[in-house]
């Protein structure tokens, strides 16, 4: 992942996934420039956007959020372990990726509740 800017990154993981960038863009709910835009690193995609190519692409957001340079809002424990799950298998990616978004999902539950 190193040494790759996010639209390479991101070329690479639509190319693995079998996926043209139009294909990209109707699963997203994006126009087609948008991907051919984000890819030439014309422009860096805002974070809904980048949960719709997630979401599209089947991949953890966390990771497309952190090689963006959004690692602001993530906890740095997550971005270390993102930045080394390019080290891991494919299973132990899975299970990670799973334990970031239960983590999140339970984070964000507990923040609604205190505001109310």
């Amino acid at each position: 992942m190193s040494g790759i800017t996010f639209g390479q990154y991101l070329a690479q993981l639509r190319e693995k996934k079998g996926m043209s960038q139009r294909k990209l863009a109707e699963t997203a709910g994006l126009i087609n420039s948008t991907i051919s835009r984000i890819e030439a690193d014309a422009v860096r995609p805002d974070p809904t956007t980048i949960e719709k190519i997630a979401d599209a692409l089947q991949i953890d957001k966390t990771l497309l959020f952190v090689k963006c340079g959004y690692n602001d809002a993530i906890p740095e424990d997550f971005v270390i372990i993102a930045r080394k799950a390019g080290e891991l298998t494919e299973e132990q990616r899975k299970h990670v990726y799973k334990v970031f978004n239960e983590t999140i999902d339970k984070f964000l539950l507990n923040e609604d509740d205190d505001e109310e």
